[in-house]
């Protein structure tokens, strides 16, 4: 039989926060300083699969972790505006960086939503030290015993699990009705249980994101370490545990606009980030021998420089107002759970969706508009900007197309429904 871990006591009071005067405004502010350090480390967090521990604990002490945190547990409690523009900052010094904070940061938020407060007062423990990967495809089993829940399985692209101390997954319970559909849990398992696989190898872009493997070999994990939700369907009916726990609406959301918050606000950042090199190529280009303009072809940088700023920034705007427009409804969904559906959900999504579509056109423009040598050369930002895009639009969240079939077909049924039309 397993060992089991065992939870804390119940806890009565709330942790301290790190810093208590720390505000969104200088949490944003610490991300943008970053940059320099994150450009220089890129072929080193490439290399290494992750950034540095030193990075990590740099996130760590900047409040990183903590944005989405609830304040019972040592966390600053800001709003996912906050988030995703703290994510921007770390893309634009390194996307791959940024795509492993982000998904280890960023589940805070689904742990104060779906756990009850006995197994929030364990999993964030007596520090409020918190990161983990979330893997919401049921990739495992989870059979209950007596004393809790026996997890095994692998799940592949956990991204940020090399500096996480817990991973979330979908899993399968077992034991269910052959006959019936199948029933999905969402389990949460500390480090010490879980085999990190050195297999994030081979891939085209994200080299620096973590996205490694976890496999699980039959570990006990207490009974309120798993909740019988699914992170792709929450039941957030009269408001999630999370709500009713914290009081802040925005533990009760649906999860597709949160994960695509997580996603294109990377993205958006990867755009700025090639803007930037493409202004460090264009100025050294007008620093050079002189020569022409039109030998130097600096007139062909005009253009593709106005374009891409125009779509980055609407691209931004996008991704700002879908996180504002998730807080919303998840406002409206505790008042009336029918100004909150799933189709809302979808609506969300499809916004943020298409704001990294605007980024990788971006990304492309830019990258195709400066020559082969200063973009297409192996070790040249512009390259390995090009290809985290091309990496990260092989991710199912920015599946557009399906996105699009699956949301015209549930809007048109229920828009066209009442009158009549089946």
């Amino acid at each position: 039989m397993p060992k089991p871990i065992h939870a804390v006591i119940e806890r009565q009071t709330s942790l301290p926060q790190p810093e208590p005067g720390l505000t969104p405004d200088e949490v944003i502010r610490r991300a943008a300083a970053l940059r320099p350090l994150l450009l220089e480390d890129q072929a080193n967090s490439e290399k290494r699969g992750c950034c540095s521990v030193e990075m990590h604990e740099r996130f760590r002490k900047a409040g990183f972790y903590r944005i989405l945190q609830p304040k019972m547990y040592g966390g600053y409690e800001f709003d996912l505006t906050v988030f995703a523009r703290v994510i921007m900052e770390v893309g634009r010094g390194c996307p791959g960086t940024a795509w492993g904070l982000s998904l280890a940061s960023g589940h805070a938020l689904n742990v104060a939503a779906v756990f009850p407060k006995d197994a929030q007062d364990a999993i964030f423990g007596e520090t409020g030290e918190f990161c983990a990967p979330a893997r919401a495809v049921p990739s495992g089993t989870a059979t209950e015993t007596d004393d809790g829940w026996i997890i095994d399985g692998l799940w592949d692209y956990c991204s940020g699990s090399p500096h996480s101390n817990y991973a979330i997954f979908g899993v399968r319970i077992a034991g269910g009705d052959p006959a019936g559909p199948p029933q999905i849990g969402i389990a949460i398992v500390p480090r010490a249980n879980w085999e990190l696989l050195d297999n994030w190898r081979g891939f085209i872009g994200l080299h620096a994101s973590g996205s490694n493997s976890i496999r699980i070999n039959k570990v006990l994990i207490p009974k309120n370490f798993l909740v019988r939700q699914n992170l792709f369907d929450l039941d957030i009916t009269g408001g999630t545990v999370g709500y009713h726990l914290h009081g802040n609406p925005m533990y009760s959301g649906r999860m597709f606009g949160f994960f695509q918050t997580e996603i294109s606000s990377i993205l958006v950042g990867a755009g700025f980030a090639a803007l930037d090199e493409f202004e460090r190529i264009a100025r050294d280009k007008m620093a050079g021998p002189s020569t022409p303009i039109v030998s130097a072809g600096l007139q062909d940088l005009t253009r593709p420089y106005g374009i891409a700023l125009g779509l980055l920034e609407a691209a931004r705007n996008a991704v700002l107002a879908g996180a504002q427009s998730y807080l919303d409804y998840c406002a409206a969904g505790i008042k009336d759970p029918a100004a909150y559906t799933a189709l809302d959900d979808m609506r969300i999504q499809a916004g943020m969706q298409h704001a990294a579509r605007l980024a990788g056109e971006a990304i492309d423009l830019l990258y195709t508009s400066v020559g082969t040598s200063a973009a297409a050369k192996d070790g040249t930002r512009l390259q390995r900007y090009f290809r985290d895009m091309s990496m990260a639009r092989t991710n199912p969240g920015l599946a557009v197309e399906r996105a699009a079939v699956q949301l015209a077909g549930r809007s048109m049924k229920e828009r066209l429904a009442p009158a009549g039309v089946q």
